[in-house]
């Protein structure tokens, strides 16, 4: 084993490198067939299409602030900003922890002027590729949330995206329509489910009959100027649907990827997460790290509460560590603390297992834990039974 990953290390890494490089030029590349099937006169989405572009997005809004960062260790601005209008959500599905930690905040909606505060810095950045009203929620429980989507539009710089992702439950076609007036650039609905009984165990609290039929009225709208991507988050209960899920929904752009434990937060994920060979997670780690030397959240992305806090890590549910708040302090202070600056470094020296959101997280574990490190500690775990 160890002599066929010896042989395959550098060629995985090289293809990964290349297949990287290209997806995040993908928009640059001269290929007119690559227009998105929603969105299409949309300059700032168009070229958002299918599983590759959702990949190429991905690449833009993660990898660059984690290669300047590496050669210059200077200061950094967000790519990707989630503010969180509104700390609540009405569904407890079967991947998300927010059911277990709903509790660790008052019901609570941001303020405007915290808001504008906000939206104001952002518009300054040219480096802000995608701003995201929405986090750890569901965006349209905010009753302002055509309010909010169209004072960043009205300030935006062109190239800035304005993004929702949602249950789709408050999709309706008057919400849809008032959306599209906005500004709305890109929203994704979570589906994740190809049936009405797979629905109701992993969508857990929402309506199957109002989500498709909210779906169905939007593909009767004009959607030139908003692209819409449904998404499939894939574990071990709805894993059979996804090809089914695909032929249904060919009018929208699609993606899917497997669920992840949220920094450790959701629970039983030991028995959702889908298991593959030990040449396949070796695959992965080999692939994983030459995509990314060091985990992108801390590089490239900000997750602001809506009381202004803002935490270390996006993805994690627990919010096990506030490094600033925006009411007192600017973004790029916060972003360019001494403690944002101390977490960047030891990721890049590979040492996760000294911060705490990082020690049980998937990401790190399934994609970016070197092999040597993952046997040795495998090695050292005492043996029960």
């Amino acid at each position: 084993m160890r002599l066929i990953e010896f042989l395959l290390s550098p060629l995985i890494g090289f293809i990964a490198e290349v297949l990287t490089n290209l997806w995040m030029n993908l928009e640059k590349l001269p290929l007119p067939f690559l227009v998105s099937r929603t969105g299409y006169a949309n300059p700032r989405v168009r070229r958002i299409s299918g599983w590759t572009g959702y990949w190429a997005h991905t690449f833009r809004l993660t990898i660059p602030n984690i290669r300047k960062w590496m050669k210059t260790r200077g200061d950094l601005f967000p790519l990707v900003i989630q503010v969180q209008t509104i700390n609540r959500c009405n569904a407890a599905c079967d991947f998300c922890p927010y059911p277990y930690t709903v509790h660790l905040q008052d019901k609570r909606v941001m303020d405007d002027d915290l808001y504008s505060k906000i939206v104001d810095e952002c518009v300054r950045e040219p480096g802000l590729l995608d701003f995201v009203p929405m986090s750890k929620n569901e965006p349209l429980l905010d009753v302002k949330m055509e309010e909010r989507i169209r004072e960043f539009r009205s300030k935006a710089q062109p190239h800035q995206i304005v993004e929702l992702v949602t249950n789709g439950s408050a999709l309706t076609p008057v919400r849809a329509k008032r959306l599209m007036d906005a500004g709305l650039d890109m929203i994704t609905v979570s589906i994740s489910a190809a049936n009405e009984e797979t629905y109701n165990k992993v969508m857990v609290g929402l309506s199957w009959k109002q989500v498709m039929g909210n779906l169905e009225a939007l593909s009767r709208e004009n959607l030139a100027k908003m692209n819409v991507y449904l998404r499939f988050i894939k574990e071990q209960g709805n894993r059979k649907e996804l090809s089914v899920f695909r032929k249904r929904w060919k009018l929208y752009n699609l993606f899917n990827f497997n669920v992840n434990n949220r920094a450790g937060a959701l629970r039983g994920y030991e028995m959702k997460v889908i298991q593959h060979g030990d040449m396949i997670e070796r695959l992965k780690h080999m692939a994983g790290s030459r995509i990314y030397p060091a985990c992108p959240y801390v590089f490239s992305s900000m997750h602001i509460l809506e009381n202004g806090d803002v935490t270390m890590c996006l993805n994690d549910w627990a919010d096990r560590e506030v490094i600033g708040n925006v009411r007192t302090q600017t973004i790029r202070e916060i972003y360019n603390s001494p403690r944002m600056k101390e977490v960047r470094e030891l990721m890049v020296q590979g040492r996760y297992e000294e911060i705490e959101a990082c020690s049980g997280c998937s990401f790190y574990h399934e994609w970016l834990k070197p092999l040597e490190v993952r046997e040795r500690l495998e090695l050292a775990e005492p043996i029960t039974g």
